[in-house]
């Protein structure tokens, strides 16, 4: 067995591949995590931090099989971006994730958090680069510390009304309606010149945005741990 372990700002995971495939899945603290990783017995892992530093340094303490994802590792795709070196690392896990399950292919991911990421490789196994904008909280956020008398609004995700009735419900309206359409309209465009490309949606509330983007659903793939997979077939291709 082999692990992959992801470290968010707010969250970890802990996933368990046993031939190239999830057998189980932990969330929670990165203690919870840590707590868990202790009692399994794996081959490899790798590791992918945005958050404390200090996570990185016990799990490479805890183990000399773990290795960290970096820009130096070895990569079956040819990043044809303008700085490699400031390419998050999630993206570049989710865009191995899209390559290890749909090789050859023209594939969009998109990412969906504190922000949306957009990342587009072809055929040719070529990353060409995406877009970044601001996730749904962060729009909400944004409308509050730049305005004097918007509120800030913890969003909750559920199919809003096109007219708000009210200033919650109008911002509420503004930012889950707002992000549907650019993640629509952003789609149709790859689809004009690239007709058969994959669609791939992940982040925490991928079956939501499914649900609600207005395209054909047969070529959209929800895989809310994409990260997860694209870090064990970075392991896989570095041991």
């Amino acid at each position: 067995m082999n692990v992959a372990i992801d470290i968010g700002n707010t969250r970890a995971k802990l996933a368990i591949f046993k031939n190239d495939r999830i057998k189980e899945l932990y969330v929670g603290t990165f203690e919870a995590i840590f707590s868990s990783l202790k009692k399994i017995s794996f081959f490899s892992g790798i590791i992918s931090n945005v958050g404390n530093e200090d996570y990185t340094k016990r799990l490479l303490s805890f183990s000399s099989k773990l290795f960290l994802i970096n820009h130096k590792l070895k990569y079956p795709i040819d990043f044809k971006y303008g700085s490699f070196t400031s390419l998050g690392l999630d993206r570049i896990a989710n865009v191995m994730g899209s390559y290890s399950l749909y090789p050859n292919k023209e594939n969009l991911i998109i990412d969906v958090g504190t922000c949306i990421t957009y990342d587009y490789i072809n055929k040719k196994n070529e990353y060409l680069g995406g877009s970044i904008s601001p996730g749904f909280q962060l729009r909400s956020n944004a409308l509050s510390s730049y305005t004097e008398n918007l509120p800030i609004l913890d969003i909750k995700l559920k199919q809003q009304p096109l007219i708000g009735e009210n200033t919650k419900s109008s911002i509420e309206s503004g930012v889950i309606n707002g992000v549907i359409a650019e993640i629509t309209q952003i789609t149709q465009d790859y689809k004009k010149f690239s007709p058969e490309i994959n669609v791939i949606l992940t982040g925490g509330d991928t079956a939501f945005i499914k649900s609600m983007v207005s395209i054909k659903k047969n070529s959209i793939f929800a895989l809310e741990n994409l990260t997860l997979i694209g870090l064990n077939a970075i392991r896989k291709y570095n041991i």
